[in-house]
Protein backbone atom coordinates (compact mmCIF):
# COMPACT_ATOMS: atom_id res chain seq x y z
CA UNK A 1 0.00 0.00 0.00
CA UNK A 2 1.39 3.61 -0.87
CA UNK A 3 0.96 6.42 1.12
CA UNK A 4 -2.53 7.80 1.36
CA UNK A 5 -2.25 11.34 -0.10
CA UNK A 6 -4.37 13.01 2.53
CA UNK A 7 -4.11 14.31 5.41
CA UNK A 8 -6.30 11.45 7.10
CA UNK A 9 -7.65 8.28 5.34
CA UNK A 10 -10.36 5.28 5.65
CA UNK A 11 -9.33 2.30 8.04
CA UNK A 12 -8.97 -0.82 6.37
CA UNK A 13 -9.97 -4.19 7.80
CA UNK A 14 -6.82 -5.62 8.21
CA UNK A 15 -5.37 -2.01 10.14
CA UNK A 16 -8.21 -2.79 12.46
CA UNK A 17 -6.60 -6.56 13.17
CA UNK A 18 -3.51 -4.86 13.42
CA UNK A 19 -4.66 -2.69 16.15
CA UNK A 20 -5.93 -5.13 17.92
CA UNK A 21 -3.40 -6.98 18.45
CA UNK A 22 -1.02 -3.69 18.93
CA UNK A 23 -4.00 -2.98 21.69
CA UNK A 24 -4.35 -6.17 23.40
CA UNK A 25 -0.35 -6.69 23.30
CA UNK A 26 0.05 -3.18 25.38
CA UNK A 27 -2.44 -4.26 27.49
CA UNK A 28 -0.41 -7.05 28.91
CA UNK A 29 3.51 -5.22 28.36
CA UNK A 30 2.61 -2.05 30.13
CA UNK A 31 1.87 -3.16 33.64
CA UNK A 32 4.15 -5.95 33.69
CA UNK A 33 7.62 -3.59 32.72
CA UNK A 34 6.06 -1.16 34.87
CA UNK A 35 6.28 -3.16 37.58
CA UNK A 36 10.36 -3.69 37.15
CA UNK A 37 11.09 -0.46 35.71
CA UNK A 38 10.96 2.95 36.37
CA UNK A 39 10.90 4.81 32.77
CA UNK A 40 9.17 2.69 29.67
CA UNK A 41 8.85 3.80 26.21
CA UNK A 42 6.36 3.47 23.60
CA UNK A 43 7.81 4.46 20.14
CA UNK A 44 5.61 4.47 16.46
CA UNK A 45 8.31 5.11 14.05
CA UNK A 46 5.12 5.70 11.33
CA UNK A 47 2.42 7.48 13.75
CA UNK A 48 0.24 8.95 11.06
CA UNK A 49 -2.37 11.66 12.18
CA UNK A 50 -3.68 9.82 15.26
CA UNK A 51 -6.99 9.05 13.77
CA UNK A 52 -8.58 7.86 10.23
CA UNK A 53 -11.69 9.59 8.83
CA UNK A 54 -14.48 7.50 10.21
CA UNK A 55 -13.29 8.47 13.88
CA UNK A 56 -10.89 5.34 14.38
CA UNK A 57 -7.79 6.12 16.79
CA UNK A 58 -4.37 5.53 15.04
CA UNK A 59 -1.87 3.32 16.40
CA UNK A 60 -0.89 6.75 19.40
CA UNK A 61 -3.94 6.73 20.74
CA UNK A 62 -4.60 3.47 20.75
CA UNK A 63 -1.44 3.04 22.91
CA UNK A 64 -2.00 5.99 25.60
CA UNK A 65 -5.33 4.28 25.92
CA UNK A 66 -3.78 0.81 26.43
CA UNK A 67 -2.13 2.82 29.23
CA UNK A 68 -4.98 5.23 30.52
CA UNK A 69 -7.49 2.86 30.89
CA UNK A 70 -5.57 0.45 32.84
CA UNK A 71 -6.37 -0.54 36.36
CA UNK A 72 -2.81 -0.89 37.03
CA UNK A 73 -2.09 2.72 36.38
CA UNK A 74 -5.35 4.24 38.10
CA UNK A 75 -3.39 5.14 40.98
CA UNK A 76 -0.19 7.68 40.03
CA UNK A 77 2.64 6.35 40.71
CA UNK A 78 5.81 9.38 41.22
CA UNK A 79 8.29 6.79 41.14
CA UNK A 80 6.88 5.66 36.97
CA UNK A 81 8.02 7.50 33.87
CA UNK A 82 5.67 6.56 30.89
CA UNK A 83 7.67 7.83 27.24
CA UNK A 84 5.62 8.15 24.05
CA UNK A 85 7.47 9.19 20.91
CA UNK A 86 5.59 9.59 18.13
CA UNK A 87 7.51 9.72 14.35
CA UNK A 88 5.80 11.48 11.66
CA UNK A 89 7.39 12.56 8.10
CA UNK A 90 3.88 14.13 7.25
CA UNK A 91 4.06 17.74 8.34
CA UNK A 92 0.33 17.89 8.20
CA UNK A 93 -0.49 14.83 9.76
CA UNK A 94 2.30 15.67 12.87
CA UNK A 95 -0.05 18.82 13.34
CA UNK A 96 -3.15 16.76 13.52
CA UNK A 97 -1.83 14.08 15.71
CA UNK A 98 -0.63 17.21 18.25
CA UNK A 99 -3.78 18.58 17.87
CA UNK A 100 -5.33 14.81 18.85
CA UNK A 101 -3.23 14.95 21.92
CA UNK A 102 -4.06 17.96 23.05
CA UNK A 103 -7.41 16.75 24.07
CA UNK A 104 -6.06 13.84 26.19
CA UNK A 105 -5.55 14.28 29.45
CA UNK A 106 -2.10 13.15 30.58
CA UNK A 107 -0.89 12.36 34.41
CA UNK A 108 2.27 14.66 35.44
CA UNK A 109 4.37 10.96 34.67
CA UNK A 110 3.26 10.58 31.06
CA UNK A 111 5.51 12.08 28.72
CA UNK A 112 4.58 12.81 24.52
CA UNK A 113 7.13 14.13 21.85
CA UNK A 114 6.03 14.17 18.41
CA UNK A 115 9.66 14.43 15.99
CA UNK A 116 8.58 15.95 12.57
CA UNK A 117 10.37 13.87 9.83
CA UNK A 118 11.98 10.88 8.67
CA UNK A 119 11.81 7.69 11.00
CA UNK A 120 15.38 6.50 10.63
CA UNK A 121 17.68 9.41 10.48
CA UNK A 122 15.81 10.91 13.28
CA UNK A 123 15.71 7.73 15.92
CA UNK A 124 19.37 7.25 14.61
CA UNK A 125 20.72 10.69 15.46
CA UNK A 126 19.05 10.24 19.06
CA UNK A 127 20.45 6.25 19.48
CA UNK A 128 24.04 8.43 18.98
CA UNK A 129 23.27 11.03 21.23
CA UNK A 130 22.13 7.73 24.13
CA UNK A 131 25.54 6.26 22.56
CA UNK A 132 28.07 9.29 23.30
CA UNK A 133 26.53 10.04 26.89
CA UNK A 134 26.67 5.99 27.85
CA UNK A 135 23.46 5.87 27.92
CA UNK A 136 20.71 3.52 26.87
CA UNK A 137 17.12 3.57 25.53
CA UNK A 138 14.44 2.82 28.28
CA UNK A 139 12.57 -0.73 27.97
CA UNK A 140 10.97 0.15 24.70
CA UNK A 141 8.07 -1.25 22.57
CA UNK A 142 9.02 0.22 18.99
CA UNK A 143 5.85 -0.16 16.63
CA UNK A 144 7.16 0.21 13.38
CA UNK A 145 4.31 0.55 10.75
CA UNK A 146 5.57 1.59 7.70
CA UNK A 147 3.49 1.87 3.89
CA UNK A 148 6.55 0.82 1.78
CA UNK A 149 9.35 -1.11 2.10
CA UNK A 150 11.80 1.80 2.49
CA UNK A 151 13.16 3.88 5.53
CA UNK A 152 13.08 0.93 7.98
CA UNK A 153 17.23 -0.32 7.88
CA UNK A 154 17.84 -3.69 9.42
CA UNK A 155 20.94 -1.91 10.92
CA UNK A 156 18.87 0.33 12.52
CA UNK A 157 16.22 -2.02 14.05
CA UNK A 158 19.40 -4.31 15.25
CA UNK A 159 20.04 -0.87 17.59
CA UNK A 160 16.77 -0.67 18.98
CA UNK A 161 17.15 -4.46 20.12
CA UNK A 162 20.71 -3.86 21.44
CA UNK A 163 19.31 -2.06 24.14
CA UNK A 164 18.04 -4.11 27.16
CA UNK A 165 14.39 -4.97 27.23
CA UNK A 166 13.73 -3.98 24.20
CA UNK A 167 10.97 -4.99 21.24
CA UNK A 168 10.29 -4.55 17.58
CA UNK A 169 6.70 -4.78 16.31
CA UNK A 170 7.09 -4.53 12.85
CA UNK A 171 5.07 -4.13 9.57
CA UNK A 172 6.53 -5.75 6.45
CA UNK A 173 4.90 -5.21 3.34
CA UNK A 174 5.32 -8.08 1.28
CA UNK A 175 3.08 -7.39 -1.52
CA UNK A 176 5.14 -4.24 -2.70
CA UNK A 177 8.80 -5.86 -1.67
CA UNK A 178 7.50 -8.57 -3.83
CA UNK A 179 6.61 -6.45 -6.82
CA UNK A 180 9.50 -4.43 -6.89
CA UNK A 181 12.13 -7.04 -6.04
CA UNK A 182 14.12 -7.38 -9.37
CA UNK A 183 14.18 -3.88 -9.97
CA UNK A 184 17.48 -2.24 -9.99
CA UNK A 185 16.47 1.34 -8.55
CA UNK A 186 15.33 0.29 -5.65
CA UNK A 187 18.49 -2.47 -4.98
CA UNK A 188 20.49 0.05 -2.04
CA UNK A 189 16.95 0.27 -0.14
CA UNK A 190 16.66 -3.75 0.01
CA UNK A 191 19.80 -4.08 0.27
CA UNK A 192 18.93 -1.93 4.29
CA UNK A 193 16.25 -3.44 4.65
CA UNK A 194 17.08 -7.41 4.79
CA UNK A 195 20.54 -6.11 6.07
CA UNK A 196 22.04 -8.75 3.53
CA UNK A 197 22.32 -8.46 -0.06
CA UNK A 198 20.44 -12.60 -0.12
CA UNK A 199 17.64 -11.35 -1.40
CA UNK A 200 19.21 -11.58 -4.53
CA UNK A 201 18.95 -15.06 -4.74
CA UNK A 202 15.16 -14.64 -4.54
CA UNK A 203 14.92 -12.76 -7.46
CA UNK A 204 14.29 -15.73 -10.15
CA UNK A 205 12.03 -18.01 -7.81
CA UNK A 206 8.89 -18.38 -9.94
CA UNK A 207 7.06 -19.96 -7.96
CA UNK A 208 4.98 -17.65 -6.12
CA UNK A 209 4.24 -19.31 -2.96
CA UNK A 210 8.47 -20.58 -2.20
CA UNK A 211 9.10 -17.38 -3.13
CA UNK A 212 7.08 -15.49 -0.58
CA UNK A 213 8.49 -18.10 1.71
CA UNK A 214 11.99 -17.69 0.89
CA UNK A 215 10.88 -13.75 1.24
CA UNK A 216 9.93 -13.88 4.76
CA UNK A 217 11.97 -16.39 5.84
CA UNK A 218 15.01 -14.33 5.04
CA UNK A 219 13.40 -10.96 6.83
CA UNK A 220 12.62 -13.65 9.67
CA UNK A 221 16.55 -15.22 9.94
CA UNK A 222 17.85 -11.36 9.52
CA UNK A 223 15.91 -10.42 12.57
CA UNK A 224 17.44 -13.57 14.68
CA UNK A 225 20.72 -13.32 13.25
CA UNK A 226 21.73 -9.38 12.69
CA UNK A 227 18.60 -7.53 15.31
CA UNK A 228 19.91 -10.42 17.42
CA UNK A 229 16.04 -10.98 18.95
CA UNK A 230 15.77 -14.62 20.30
CA UNK A 231 12.45 -14.73 19.94
CA UNK A 232 10.55 -13.53 16.28
CA UNK A 233 6.80 -14.71 15.58
CA UNK A 234 5.04 -13.38 12.32
CA UNK A 235 1.52 -13.09 11.73
CA UNK A 236 0.08 -12.66 7.62
CA UNK A 237 -2.51 -10.32 6.60
CA UNK A 238 -4.15 -11.71 3.43
CA UNK A 239 -5.94 -9.11 0.96
CA UNK A 240 -9.70 -9.55 -0.77
CA UNK A 241 -7.80 -11.26 -3.65
CA UNK A 242 -6.59 -13.78 -1.78
CA UNK A 243 -2.97 -12.45 -1.72
CA UNK A 244 -0.41 -11.77 1.32
CA UNK A 245 -0.62 -8.07 1.77
CA UNK A 246 1.96 -8.10 4.35
CA UNK A 247 3.63 -9.70 7.28
CA UNK A 248 3.66 -8.26 10.87
CA UNK A 249 6.93 -9.12 12.76
CA UNK A 250 7.34 -9.12 16.35
CA UNK A 251 10.90 -9.66 18.23
CA UNK A 252 11.61 -10.19 21.51
CA UNK A 253 14.49 -11.62 23.60
CA UNK A 254 11.79 -12.41 26.80
CA UNK A 255 9.82 -15.39 26.90
CA UNK A 256 7.16 -13.44 28.70
CA UNK A 257 6.79 -10.99 25.87
CA UNK A 258 6.56 -13.85 22.95
CA UNK A 259 3.88 -15.39 25.53
CA UNK A 260 1.77 -12.32 25.54
CA UNK A 261 2.05 -11.30 21.74
CA UNK A 262 1.66 -15.15 21.07
CA UNK A 263 -2.26 -14.60 23.05
CA UNK A 264 -2.64 -11.41 21.27
CA UNK A 265 -2.38 -13.02 17.71
CA UNK A 266 -4.74 -15.78 18.72
CA UNK A 267 -7.20 -13.58 19.60
CA UNK A 268 -7.33 -12.37 16.41
CA UNK A 269 -6.60 -15.75 14.17
CA UNK A 270 -8.94 -17.87 16.92
CA UNK A 271 -8.08 -20.68 14.58
CA UNK A 272 -4.69 -20.83 13.93
CA UNK A 273 -2.87 -17.91 15.06
CA UNK A 274 -0.93 -16.73 12.34
CA UNK A 275 -3.15 -14.94 9.61
CA UNK A 276 -5.80 -12.47 8.96
CA UNK A 277 -7.78 -12.04 5.86
CA UNK A 278 -9.71 -9.28 4.19
CA UNK A 279 -12.53 -11.54 3.19
CA UNK A 280 -13.53 -11.83 6.90
CA UNK A 281 -16.62 -9.66 7.47
CA UNK A 282 -15.78 -9.56 11.51
CA UNK A 283 -19.77 -8.26 11.21
CA UNK A 284 -21.13 -11.44 9.82
CA UNK A 285 -22.97 -14.15 12.44
CA UNK A 286 -20.85 -17.51 11.72
CA UNK A 287 -22.22 -20.88 12.73
CA UNK A 288 -18.96 -22.21 13.63
CA UNK A 289 -16.32 -19.86 14.95
CA UNK A 290 -12.54 -21.43 13.71
CA UNK A 291 -10.96 -23.19 16.96
CA UNK A 292 -7.25 -24.23 17.56
CA UNK A 293 -6.13 -28.14 16.16
CA UNK A 294 -6.05 -29.56 19.86
CA UNK A 295 -5.42 -32.72 18.50
CA UNK A 296 -2.05 -31.39 16.88
CA UNK A 297 -1.39 -30.03 20.14
CA UNK A 298 -2.15 -33.44 21.68
CA UNK A 299 0.26 -35.30 18.97
CA UNK A 300 3.09 -32.73 19.48
CA UNK A 301 3.35 -33.28 23.00
CA UNK A 302 2.77 -36.76 23.18
CA UNK A 303 5.79 -37.17 20.41
CA UNK A 304 8.13 -34.71 22.42
CA UNK A 305 7.68 -36.37 25.80
CA UNK A 306 6.51 -40.18 25.66
CA UNK A 307 9.32 -42.33 27.06
CA UNK A 308 10.30 -39.70 29.78
CA UNK A 309 9.97 -39.49 33.21
CA UNK A 310 6.84 -37.24 34.56
CA UNK A 311 7.99 -33.77 33.60
CA UNK A 312 7.62 -30.78 35.33
CA UNK A 313 4.45 -28.22 34.33
CA UNK A 314 6.88 -25.58 33.98
CA UNK A 315 8.80 -27.25 31.07
CA UNK A 316 5.83 -28.41 28.83
CA UNK A 317 4.61 -24.62 29.16
CA UNK A 318 8.32 -23.35 27.77
CA UNK A 319 7.91 -25.70 25.35
CA UNK A 320 4.75 -25.12 23.87
CA UNK A 321 5.57 -20.91 24.14
CA UNK A 322 8.71 -21.71 22.42
CA UNK A 323 8.79 -25.05 20.09
CA UNK A 324 5.03 -24.56 18.97
CA UNK A 325 2.92 -21.97 17.29
CA UNK A 326 0.37 -22.74 19.94
CA UNK A 327 -0.21 -20.37 23.04
CA UNK A 328 0.73 -21.88 26.46
CA UNK A 329 -1.93 -19.83 28.33
CA UNK A 330 -5.06 -20.01 26.36
CA UNK A 331 -4.26 -23.79 24.73
CA UNK A 332 -2.66 -26.15 26.99
CA UNK A 333 -4.46 -27.22 30.22
CA UNK A 334 -8.01 -27.46 30.17
CA UNK A 335 -8.32 -28.05 26.23
CA UNK A 336 -5.61 -30.43 25.62
CA UNK A 337 -4.17 -31.68 29.53
CA UNK A 338 -7.78 -31.49 30.58
CA UNK A 339 -8.88 -33.67 27.83
CA UNK A 340 -6.27 -36.14 27.91
CA UNK A 341 -6.24 -37.02 31.87
CA UNK A 342 -9.60 -37.61 31.01
CA UNK A 343 -9.37 -39.79 27.84
CA UNK A 344 -9.45 -43.50 28.43
CA UNK A 345 -7.75 -45.42 28.49
CA UNK A 346 -5.78 -42.43 29.76
CA UNK A 347 -3.15 -41.00 27.89
CA UNK A 348 -1.07 -38.63 30.78
CA UNK A 349 -0.20 -39.55 34.35
CA UNK A 350 -0.61 -36.32 36.76
CA UNK A 351 1.18 -35.96 39.91
CA UNK A 352 0.20 -32.96 41.55
CA UNK A 353 1.44 -31.51 45.09
CA UNK A 354 0.24 -32.82 47.83
CA UNK A 355 -2.99 -31.00 48.92
CA UNK A 356 -3.95 -29.64 45.78
CA UNK A 357 -6.95 -30.91 44.37
CA UNK A 358 -7.24 -33.65 41.93
CA UNK A 359 -9.12 -31.90 39.24
CA UNK A 360 -8.45 -32.30 35.67
CA UNK A 361 -7.85 -29.21 33.74
CA UNK A 362 -5.57 -27.66 36.93
CA UNK A 363 -1.92 -28.22 36.78
CA UNK A 364 -0.46 -25.83 39.89
CA UNK A 365 3.49 -25.05 40.24
CA UNK A 366 5.40 -28.08 40.85
CA UNK A 367 2.78 -30.59 39.39
CA UNK A 368 4.56 -32.98 36.68
CA UNK A 369 2.64 -35.40 34.14
CA UNK A 370 4.24 -38.50 32.30
CA UNK A 371 3.10 -39.34 28.52
CA UNK A 372 1.91 -42.29 28.51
Amino acid sequence: MTSPSETIWPIEPHTLIKHRILDRYLQGWLPVMAKTNGRIHFLDGFAGPGRYSGGEIGSPLIALQALLSHPHFAKANNQREVVFSFFERDKSRADALREELKRVSLPSWVSCNVFDGEFAPLLSSILDKFQAEGSQLAPTFAFIDPFGFAGVPMDLIARIASNAKCECFITFMYEEINRFLSVPDVADHYDALFGTSKWREIVGETDSGRRRDRIADLYRKQLETVAGFKYVREFQMVNRGNRTKYFLYFGTKSEKGLSLMKAAMWKADPGGGEIFSDRTNENQVVLFEPSPDFARLRSMLTQRFRGQGPIDISDIEKYVLVETPFSETMHLRKRTLGQMEKSGPRLIEVYRPKGKANRAGSYPPATKIKFV
